[in-house]
């Protein structure tokens, strides 16, 4: 009697022992949802921080370095030449037609560079033109001011990491659009110097089918872009001023004679490619291929673009591996995306099989089909409080938000998940692109790439903000926060 007592009691302290546990462990269950609840990473600001406003707020990162060259939007207010006319910004519509134009360019040199083949653009007098990694001149719409010449005649270039070449209109010009600085007089500059055909780095570039008069002998480029602008002239050397205190000498650009396409504003582009003419390789022993920039948050402040290291080095920032298989493009090992935090569930051969560049002038970032709803659900499903808008400003932008109701508004962090292990977190913000300022519209700034493209790209926009450092020779790309205000 006295064993079945002692047994019915040590039954009941087990069972009392097991409820104790199970509640012990209910509420630590409970206590890791509420934990990685609080741990899901957003971005709260107020909606009127999306939306250009009419005055200019200098970022004040650039006036504390060497080396460096203020980049502005050319549609806001920090582009002084906006201050005498006019401007009116592209739609969304109009960038994605120019990103498009861009990944075609850029996936279709890839291609042809592989293949040993080349895709051209034939104009109505046969003149044949190789297509080129580059700008769809409409929407690449960050700038940087450089001084070219003796004297010194101040250009604002477009800053591209998917162009090699550097160029810009010249005087005496055969055919050239409407800029806003004065043309560029290379027979007014004392330093202006043309290079023979015969001349090795002729090789940077590539020679059109046909010459003009009086050219034969002269190392005379032609280049052409996805969106069908072309830039032909005369590859020569010059003075590029940087500062007041820096100058490259006999610095490589094309002087561009026959300038015809989608341009607007700018007087050239600035190449930051991983070949030999772009300004990272002309000025690799000063600088050791090493350039940084931060893309202002909106059109109506500033960034900036930085040549060689930075002491000290950006706080907190994290290097991933660059994949020197996608030169001249800056590629990337990225295998996965997330929100919050947290890395969505899909395959990671979804974005490897493609493979990933980070660009400057594609404006969206663009996923593999198959990754992209997923995605887009998610983003949705974190974006419950505020209600999707009915009408899309285009078909590729899906998910556009009305924020006239609130002040205030909590987006998600993005991180992208690479090989190497590293996570990269980018601001909410960021992934948020302007519809309609009148009715506070708003749409996430990402899309499927197209059928043929087979390429995923990290666009401008959700860089902004970022300091984006491109150590070319450590074969590295950096990323911190707060790079610019």
């Amino acid at each position: 009697m006295a064993t079945s007592i002692s047994f019915a009691g040590l039954s009941c302290f087990l069972l009392s022992l097991c409820l104790v546990c199970s509640v012990k462990e209910g509420y630590a269950f409970e206590e890791l949802r509420e934990s990685h609840a609080e741990s899901y990473l957003t971005h709260t600001f107020e909606v009127s921080s999306l939306f250009a406003s009419s005055i200019c707020n200098h970022s004040t990162k650039a006036n504390e370095r060497e080396s460096t060259f203020i980049v502005v939007d050319k549609y806001g207010p920090c582009f002084q030449p906006n201050q005498q006319r006019s401007v009116v910004s592209p739609s969304l519509t109009d960038i994605i037609r120019s990103d498009r134009a861009r990944i075609y360019s850029i996936h279709h040199s890839r291609l042809s560079k592989s293949s040993g083949r080349r895709d051209h653009i034939v104009e109505p007098n046969s003149l044949s033109i190789p297509v080129k990694d580059g700008s769809a001149f409409s929407t690449s719409n960050y700038l940087v001011t450089v001084g070219l010449g003796t004297p010194k005649k101040d250009l604002s270039l477009v800053l591209d990491t998917g162009s090699d070449l550097t160029w810009t209109q010249c005087q005496p010009c055969t055919r050239c659009y409407k800029q806003t600085e004065p043309l560029f007089d290379r027979t007014q500059s004392s330093t202006y110097v043309n290079i023979s055909k015969t001349d090795s780095v002729c090789a940077y570039v590539q020679r059109p089918g046909t010459v003009p008069p009086g050219a034969e002998t002269l190392c005379f480029y032609g280049i052409a872009y996805g969106d069908g602008s072309i830039s032909l002239g005369f590859f020569s050397k010059e003075t590029l001023t940087m500062s007041a205190a820096e100058k490259i000498n006999s610095f490589l650009f094309g002087c561009g004679t026959d300038n015809r396409g989608e341009f607007d504003l700018e007087a050239g582009i600035l190449g930051l490619s991983q070949e030999s003419a772009s300004i990272v390789f002309q000025t690799a022993a000063k600088y050791n291929k090493i350039f940084s920039y931060c893309i202002p948050s909106s059109a109506s402040s500033t960034g900036h673009l930085t040549f060689g290291s930075q002491t000290p080095a950006p706080a907190n920032i994290i290097y991933t591996k660059l994949v020197a298989q996608k030169s001249p493009s800056y590629g990337l090992d990225l295998i996965g995306i997330g929100l919050g935090g947290t890395k969505l569930n899909i395959s990671e051969s979804v974005f490897t099989t493609p493979g990933t560049i980070i660009d400057s002038g594609t404006v969206f970032t663009y996923l593999p089909p198959n990754a992209y709803p997923t995605f887009r659900d998610a983003f949705r499903a974190a974006m419950t409080a505020y209600p999707l808008t009915t009408g899309r400003p285009d078909d590729d932008l899906d998910t556009c938000y009305d924020l006239s109701k609130t002040s205030s508004v909590k987006v998600p962090e993005i991180s992208f998940f690479f090989k190497d292990g590293k996570v990269v977190g980018m601001p909410g913000k960021s992934s948020l692109v302007t519809y309609s300022k009148t009715n506070s519209q708003v749409c996430l700034g990402f899309a499927p790439y197209e059928a043929g493209d087979d390429e995923i790209i990290i666009g401008n926009q959700v860089q902004r903000t970022m300091e984006v450092v491109y150590d070319v020779a450590g074969q590295r790309i950096g990323f911190a926060l707060n790079g610019c205000t």
